[in-house]
């Protein structure tokens, strides 16, 4: 099993409770894509979340891993990911959160090519904008 870092949640808090981890690196399903995460952003709904503020509207399951906007390149582009391949840029916004991690699995339908002129740390703050 290979394992990557990630940042999640055990409770609701500050930013204290942020744990740093390692966990096995996820694996796509069908119309999935593996995502090798450059940059995620955190606005302030995702402080809100992990303040527990949302919880009457947006139960995480605890542990959490943060981050639901992601900016990085694809890994594995599986079955059922058509015009995705391995090396690709992509930015999405991913509805259940992952994106403070090495590695994140996301809805081939939820991503995008990243614009080739940005950095995608930069790129990274898009999904939230747009």
């Amino acid at each position: 099993m290979t394992m990557m870092s990630t940042a999640r949640i055990h409770e609701y808090g500050d930013p204290s409770v942020i744990r740093y981890e390692a966990v096995p690196r996820p694996q796509p399903a069908f119309g999935e894509v593996l995502v090798r995460v450059a940059a995620t952003s955190f606005n302030p709904s995702e402080a809100a979340l992990r303040a527990g503020r949302l919880q009457g509207f947006f139960p995480a399951h605890l542990p959490y891993t943060l981050g639901w906007d992601v900016a990085g390149t694809v890994a594995d582009a599986g079955r059922g990911t058509e015009g995705f391949a391995v090396g690709d840029r992509v930015i999405g916004r991913l509805d259940s959160g992952g994106a403070a991690a090495e590695y994140v699995c996301a809805p081939a339908a939820g991503l995008v090519t990243a614009p080739a002129s940005v950095p995608l740390a930069t790129a990274a703050a898009f999904p939230s904008r747009a």
